[in-house]
């Protein structure tokens, strides 16, 4: 998955970075992730079958705690996948296993990825 660690936000037209008290450093430990991803024109059909060969591996890895992948009824070509993960070196080792690698190499022809969001669950 695309490394993006920060959730984007509307810009101030500030070109200078938030202060750094502004963006806690996340917890350790599980996080989710969720990727929004538009299949380009013409590749819908070809993007799925590119995610469905990930499903089972990823839900394999001992690491990954969930993996869902979503299409949106109103828009065929929109895809959500709903990630659960141990830890966020776990999604990096992920994002570099064998099995992603045939998926990686066509991704850019299949989709446009829209956003990426590593999401971390408040405890009480």
């Amino acid at each position: 998955m695309p490394d993006s660690r920060t959730h984007s936000s509307k810009s101030t037209g500030s070109a200078e970075p938030a202060p750094a008290e502004a963006m806690p450093t996340p917890p350790s430990g599980p996080l989710f992730a969720e990727i929004k991803l538009q299949a380009r024109p013409g590749r819908a059909e070809t993007a799925e079958q590119a995610l469905k060969k990930i499903v089972a591996p990823t839900r394999a890895n001992p690491d990954c705690l969930e993996f869902r992948v979503l299409r949106y009824r109103d828009d065929p070509r929109a895809f959500t996948l709903l990630e659960h993960w141990t830890s966020m070196a776990a999604t990096d080792a992920h994002g570099e296993s064998d099995y992603m690698a045939d998926y990686l190499a066509t991704r850019e022809e299949n989709f446009e990825v829209l956003s990426v969001s590593f999401i971390h669950e408040l405890q009480p």
